[in-house]
């Protein structure tokens, strides 16, 4: 049962660190978009954090992932590390462009810049050299 919310789709797992800022709620919605294209699935990071262990092994033994901070303190990839998980294919918003805002609402061309990138990025590791 507690596994029922990370079934089905790719095998790539996908976290974020859904912060209170402008750049940690972009990357809940750049996860939900990206997994609705089939980038990956969505996978409860919170599990992960509260070290439930269904969750934890299935961290561990991700064949990919798709990690999503919104800012350099990197909560998501530094909950991977702690329970020492892989952490693969690392973005973090304000590295791609998006200054970091509290209060403010999320731009459709931020967050449509950002994803590309992160297409792009995805494309580019799976095909490399070309």
């Amino acid at each position: 049962m507690a596994d029922e919310c990370c079934a089905g789709g790719s095998n790539r797992m996908i976290v974020w660190c859904a912060g209170a800022s402008n750049v940690g709620q972009m990357t809940h919605q750049l996860a939900v978009e990206l997994a609705g294209e089939g980038q990956g699935r969505l996978f409860c990071l919170a599990g992960i954090a509260a070290h439930r262990s269904g969750f934890v092994r299935s961290a561990k033994d991700a064949e990919d992932m798709l990690v999503l901070d919104g800012c350099p303190v990197a909560c998501a990839a530094k909950i991977l590390e702690h329970v020492e998980a892989p952490v693969m294919n690392h973005f973090v918003v304000t590295e791609m462009g998006v200054e970091k805002a509290f209060g403010e609402e999320l731009k459709r061309e931020d967050i449509d810049q950002v994803k590309a990138s992160i297409r792009a990025a995805l494309a580019a590791n799976e095909n490399p050299g070309q």
